[in-house]
């Protein structure tokens, strides 16, 4: 049993795999990690051999198990296996691993720690390097994966899952890093301005009593019942769980039970939130059933949805 404070930890290493530090470019940048030099060596002479110019690359799909607090669930991501022949480094420490967005969202929803640990370190760059930190001075305890690679048939079979992660109870603010991972955008992070205001944020379907969770503010919203096939297109510069405090009634359509936010970027103005509402509503008015407008809707009641909004 692993006795140090704070830790969940598996007995011991699974066979054939090898630990991994969560770090930084595992979500913001790189997407890769480095496959240690020993467990190159591991594969045996005769495949590291086979591979060349020629046999270099190996598209994979990452086997993903979450950790146990999270279920254990099981999940298939791609990502590409590559040897890059880099000048000055010996070939056994050249293998990288490249994934899409997707796995680093999983991994930030998986480990909210170590995600907002790797934004910490990625915002406060320049003050970190002049401290002379590491990545690993901030925040305590350091997560760990552990990795499994199997060539079988020339082709590599890649595993992931947990060695130890921190104890939601001891993460400080556990609730805090759970909502922020959920956002994890990293071009959003690092792109330019142009960049940032192209994009926006869309929420799954949330139950209706989630919505105190709700702090991020300037946002489009889509209230729903589903038994009734009935939708709601708002916009609201406060938090949805301002907008909506619980036990307060909507006022044209309180009968909904699910909601998700389209999260604008900051720079949104008041005037162009309420256009994007308005236009919302004009092209619900003219797909569904609805009081706003006589003109005969595309979508009838049996296979579309009423919209409930009673002003344009």
């Amino acid at each position: 049993m692993d006795k140090r404070t704070n830790r969940v930890q598996p007995i011991r290493l699974s066979p054939d795999f090898f630990p991994l530090d969560i770090h930084k470019s595992m979500f913001i940048n790189d997407l890769a990690i480095t496959i240690p030099v020993y467990y190159v060596h591991s594969w045996g002479k005769e495949t590291i051999d086979s591979h060349n110019e020629k046999n270099r690359s190996w598209n994979v799909e990452i086997e993903y198990e979450s950790p146990k607090e999270n279920g254990k669930v099981k999940y298939k991501f791609k990502a590409k296996l590559f040897l890059s022949f880099i000048k000055k480094r010996n070939k056994e420490s050249s293998y990288r691993i490249k994934w899409t967005n997707e796995f680093a969202i999983q991994l930030a929803q998986d480990y909210p720690k170590s995600f907002v640990r790797s934004l910490e370190f990625h915002i406060g760059d320049e003050y970190y390097k002049e401290q002379k930190f590491t990545e690993y001075d901030i925040g305590g305890f350091k997560e760990q994966l552990q990795v499994k690679i199997k060539w079988q048939n020339g082709k590599p079979r890649v595993i992931v899952k947990e060695f130890f992660r921190v104890r939601e109870e001891s993460q400080g603010f556990p609730k805090v890093f759970k909502e922020l991972s959920s956002y994890l955008i990293a071009d959003y992070l690092v792109g330019s301005e142009v960049e940032i205001l192209r994009k926006i944020q869309v929420t799954k379907w949330k139950p209706r009593y989630e919505i105190a969770k709700e702090l991020n503010e300037n946002n489009i919203y889509i209230l729903l019942n589903r038994a009734k096939m009935e939708i709601y297109f708002g916009e609201t510069k406060k938090s949805l769980s301002k907008r909506y405090p619980e036990n307060q009634e909507h006022h044209s359509f309180n009968d909904w039970d699910e909601y998700s936010i389209i999260q604008l970027p900051p720079e949104t103005s008041n005037h162009s939130r309420l256009l994007i509402e308005r236009i919302l509503i004009a092209v619900g008015a003219k797909l569904f059933p609805n009081i706003l407008t006589t003109e005969k809707p595309i979508l009838n009641i049996d296979n579309g949805l009423v919209l409930m909004n009673r002003k344009k």
